[in-house]
C-alpha cells in the first residue's frame, strides 16, 4: 500500500512539472523552470516544496555559456527541511567560473554501513542537521580549460541516532558532527557543445581538497574525484553519453563524508550511500532519442563499486533503467528528467532538471 501511495505522489509531481514549468523560449538570455513537488515517507511523512532553476546570462554575447543557480526546497510535516543551491556562474566574458553549492539541511538519511558487504535490508536512519558552502573559483587559461582554488566548508550541527543503533553504540567516526574545512585546487576541461544537456564534445573535471583538524576543522583526510564525460551525436534525433567517476577519500574520514554509490546522478537505482568506502568508481552510459519535437526517450546502464583498496573491487554491482524527458527550453536544451532505475535488489524513481551526466 505505501509503494502504491508514494507512486500516486510521484504521478501528482510529473502532473505538476507539466502545468507550471515555465517555459522561457521567448527570451534567450534568461529564464525561470518551477518544478512543484509532493512525496510521502515513511522517514518524512508527507513533504512538499519544489525545485528551481534560473538562467541567464552576465554578458551581451549571445554565445557566452549560460549562468544557472539552481534551487531546492523541501519541508515536511516532520518538520525536515532541505534547502540547497547549486549554482554556475560565468563573469568577464566567460574569463571566470564560479561554481559550488550553498545550502542547509535537516534531514534523514539511511546507514547501511561502510564497505560493499552490507544488506539493503537492514539500514539505519539518522537525521543530520548541517550547513554547506562550496566555491570553486576557476580562471579560463586557454581553449576552454578552467584552473582555480577550491574551499568546502560543513557545519554539522547535530546528528540524531538510534541510541541501540551501530553508528552511536560503535561510535562511528563523525556521529557526534562537528566541522570540515577543506582547501584544494580544481580543474575543468570543457569542450561540450552545451551547457545544461550536452550531445556533442568531451567534459574533463577533477578536484583534490584536503580538510584539517585545526582551526575550523574536525576531520583531517583527503578527498579526490575526477569526472570524464564524452558525448556523441550519432544520428539525427539520437544522442548517446557516457561517463567514467571516481573518487577517492582516505584519512580521518567521518562516515558522511566516504564516497558515496548511488543518487540521481551516479548508479541510479541505488540510494546514496547505501554502499560507501574510501574508494569509487564507476562507468555510465546512455542513449536519448527524440520522439516527438520536445519528448525524449532514454535507457541507461553502468557498472561500479566501492572498496577500502584503490582500483580494486571486491563487489561489483550494475544498474540499468529508462527514462522521460520533455524539453521546456529547446534553444538552451533544458529538459525536465524522469527516470526509473533498477539496481541489485532496489530500485528508485528519479525527477530532476536536466541530465545525470
Amino acid at each position: 500500500m505505501l509503494l502504491k501511495f508514494k507512486f500516486i505522489c510521484l504521478l501528482m509531481t510529473i502532473t505538476c512539472c507539466t502545468l507550471f514549468a515555465q517555459d522561457s523560449t521567448q527570451n534567450k538570455d534568461k529564464g525561470i523552470i518551477v518544478l512543484p513537488a509532493v512525496f510521502f515517507s515513511p522517514e518524512t511523512s508527507l513533504g512538499f516544496g519544489g525545485a528551481g532553476l534560473f538562467y541567464f546570462r552576465t554578458s551581451k554575447d549571445s554565445t557566452a555559456a549560460p549562468s544557472n543557480i539552481q534551487s531546492i526546497f523541501i519541508y515536511t510535516l516532520e518538520n525536515q527541511i532541505l534547502f540547497t543551491n547549486p549554482y554556475g556562474i560565468f563573469l568577464k566574458g566567460d574569463q571566470y567560473w564560479l561554481k559550488g553549492e550553498l545550502g542547509y539541511y535537516l534531514y534523514p538519511y539511511e546507514y547501511y554501513g561502510i564497505g560493499s558487504d552490507i544488506s539493503l535490508d537492514r539500514f539505519e536512519a539518522y537525521t543530520a542537521s548541517f550547513l554547506r558552502f562550496e566555491v570553486n573559483a576557476l580562471k579560463l587559461l586557454k581553449d576552454n580549460f578552467y584552473l582555480g582554488p577550491t574551499l568546502f566548508y560543513d557545519q554539522y550541527f547535530h546528528i540524531k541516532t538510534d541510541a541501540e543503533g551501530e553508528l552511536n553504540q560503535r561510535n562511528i567516526r563523525g556521529v557526534r558532527g562537528g566541522q570540515l574545512l577543506g582547501g584544494g585546487a580544481s580543474f575543468v576541461l570543457d569542450k561540450r557543445n552545451n551547457v545544461f544537456c550536452p550531445f556533442r564534445g568531451y567534459y574533463l573535471e577533477g578536484r583534490v581538497l584536503q580538510y584539517q583538524d585545526a582551526a575550523f576543522g574536525d576531520y583531517a583526510f583527503t578527498d579526490i574525484f575526477f569526472d570524464a564525460r564524452k558525448y556523441f551525436h550519432p544520428a539525427d534525433g539520437w544522442e548517446t553519453a557516457f561517463q567514467l567517476y571516481h573518487q577517492s577519500v582516505v584519512g580521518d574520514v567521518p562516515f558522511y563524508n566516504y564516497a558515496l554509490l548511488g543518487g540521481g546522478k551516479r548508479m541510479r537505482g541505488y540510494y546514496r550511500g547505501a554502499y560507501r568506502d574510501h574508494h569509487f568508481s564507476t562507468l555510465q552510459a546512455e542513449v536519448r532519442k527524440y520522439v516527438f519535437k520536445r519528448i525524449i526517450i532514454s535507457a541507461y546502464g553502468g557498472i561500479g563499486g566501492v572498496n577500502d583498496t584503490f582500483a580494486s573491487f571486491d563487489k561489483l554491482l550494475g544498474s540499468y533503467g529508462v527514462g522521460l524527458r520533455y524539453e521546456i527550453n529547446p534553444e538552451e536544451h533544458i529538459r525536465i528528467r524522469l527516470d526509473y532505475a533498477r539496481g541489485h535488489n532496489t530500485s528508485g524513481f528519479y525527477i530532476n532538471i536536466n541530465e545525470a551526466f
